[in-house]
């Protein structure tokens, strides 16, 4: 267990952290109702938990009403969080460690790309995305150069047979979410990640400022730095995480006072 500086003694390992969760592998999912969640982002939280000697217990909550409920105090924590201001006013955000972001999806014949996706777009490539998913403000703004190249769809999974059929040439998908999606299907032989990363938006576990103080985020913090330098961490990256994803180097966001 990590040697903390004190900051627990006010209570914040009294009770189990409750933490809203929504099924979405690989990060926080169930494979069957009433069985315990796993996942990425819940074995990270589970690992920093156990160095700081405290517990977690999941609430199953969609993802808004978790927001609204880590907001209202109603719940400790949410997970895969990108940082906003608004976010902010009722939550501390810990340090990023997630690896992920958006990459470009291709045949496996075409893996050895070297192409950014300006320079896909600007060679007349055809891009699948999913509707109503925020790639970030710089991919967007690049996205809406293109709409005759960009074809969103609702799904992710059906950019899978679109690739394969030859009717896009790639397609953005999340690092660890689109991995998952795929090895289900079976096709991480056929569809591959180029190595370039499209974009990179750190999550982070939101702390609800109803029950956390400044200090606690920072022992907080203190125990998922040793949880990330860990052999377990490794074998979650290994698990869940394509071969072209590397741990992060994002600094930690200060604690908001």
């Amino acid at each position: 267990m990590l040697l903390l500086t004190g900051n627990l003694a006010w209570g914040a390992c009294d009770h189990p952290w409750r933490v809203g969760y929504d099924n979405w592998p690989p990060y926080h999912y169930y494979l069957k109702p009433g069985e315990s969640v796993q996942g990425f982002a819940a074995a990270v939280l589970q690992g920093t938990a156990r160095q700081m000697g405290c517990s977690v217990q999941f609430v199953e909550r969609p993802w808004k009403r978790t927001l609204q409920l880590v907001a209202s105090g109603d719940l400790d924590m949410a997970m895969e969080a990108a940082f906003t201001d608004e976010r902010a006013r009722y939550a501390y955000f810990s340090a990023a460690y997630n690896p992920g972001g958006t990459l470009l999806w291709v045949k496996a014949s075409d893996r050895h790309s070297d192409s950014t996706l300006s320079r896909w777009l600007e060679q007349g490539r055809r891009l699948g995305t999913t509707r109503d998913f925020f790639y970030g403000d710089a991919v967007m703004s690049e996205l809406a150069r293109y709409p005759g190249l960009v074809s969103p769809l609702v799904s992710e999974q059906q950019n899978y047979g679109k690739l394969l059929r030859g009717r896009i040439d790639g397609f953005l998908g999340d690092a660890l979410a689109t991995h998952w999606g795929l090895q289900q299907q079976g096709l991480t032989q056929q569809i591959v990640p180029l190595a370039t990363r499209v974009s990179a938006m750190p999550s982070h576990f939101m702390l609800s400022r109803k029950h956390f103080a400044p200090a606690f985020v920072t022992d907080f913090n203190a125990a998922l730095a040793a949880f990330l330098r860990s052999a377990e961490y490794d074998a979650l990256l290994r698990r869940y995480a394509p071969a072209v994803i590397h741990p992060l180097s994002t600094p930690s966001p200060a604690a908001q006072g």
